[in-house]
């Protein structure tokens, strides 16, 4: 798992960020997880195909609402007659709504897309996304209970997939799930698959060294000597009393 597209430079968009850095202290740089000593930790971005993907959506959403203006203009000048040519007005507000709306859309796609961040450890991930609410979750490996991918028809135009981690009542989930599960939400990678095997593998880890500490100490104390205790000579005394009553 590498890191993908480096953020927007236009000028306006970094201005922006200053200002959101400022007054709402919205942070840019990966989150923070801890890690062991030796421990690798790998922080990504959505896949370059993500923010096509959300740009091709703006296009989509622009598209009506052009349609909306344009229509609304289009009424307004067959209303409109040599009296009345005042209601021209009308349309100048309309139209500066739809490329403020078009500005703030546009400028919104690359704040989710630099917001978003999946940070991976052997033990655990750390998600966060957001300008406004900030939601950032950590999920542990032991607590997951599934892992799958999820891909739409226009995901796979650009694509990308989302993985979802499914967590049993885990405190850290991001959003609510099926039948009282709670799950995770890493969207728009390019290498679904791979992400999901490689969490697969880190559960199996975390789920059987616990195990494996058990059995190799279970191990440790039958290769050595039977250490016999207090209730181990009772219950011989016991048994040497029972014989010798039973002998007379």
């Amino acid at each position: 798992m590498s890191n993908e597209p480096q953020p927007s430079r236009l000028w306006v968009y970094e201005g922006i960020w200053g200002l959101l850095g400022k007054l709402m202290c919205v942070p840019r740089d990966a989150p923070h997880l801890p890690a062991m000593e030796h421990e690798e930790i790998d922080s990504r971005k959505p896949a370059a195909g993500f923010l096509r993907y959300l740009k091709f959506e703006w296009s989509i959403a622009m598209a009506f609402l052009f349609m909306l203006a344009a229509g609304g203009t289009l009424a307004i000048l067959i209303l409109a007659t040599n009296e009345h040519v005042g209601f021209l007005i009308i349309a100048v507000p309309l139209w500066l709504m739809f490329f403020g709306l078009a500005l703030v859309g546009y400028l919104a796609i690359y704040l989710r897309y630099d917001t978003t961040w999946y940070v991976f450890s052997d033990r655990s991930m750390r998600l966060r996304r957001g300008v406004w609410l900030i939601r950032e979750s950590t999920i542990t490996y032991e607590n997951i209970q599934n892992v799958k991918v999820s891909q739409g028809p226009l995901q796979r135009f650009f694509g990308i997939a989302n993985v979802v981690v499914e967590t049993a009542g885990g405190g850290g989930a991001t959003q609510e799930g099926a039948q009282g599960m709670h799950a995770g939400l890493i969207e728009g990678v390019s290498d679904a698959a791979d992400i999901r095997d490689s969490i697969m593998g880190k559960i199996r880890v975390a789920n059987t060294s616990g195990l494996g500490d058990e059995q190799d100490e279970a191990s440790n104390q039958n290769n050595g000597k039977t250490a016999w205790t207090g209730a181990h000579l009772n219950v011989l005394s016991e048994i040497r009393e029972l014989s010798a009553q039973l002998g007379r």
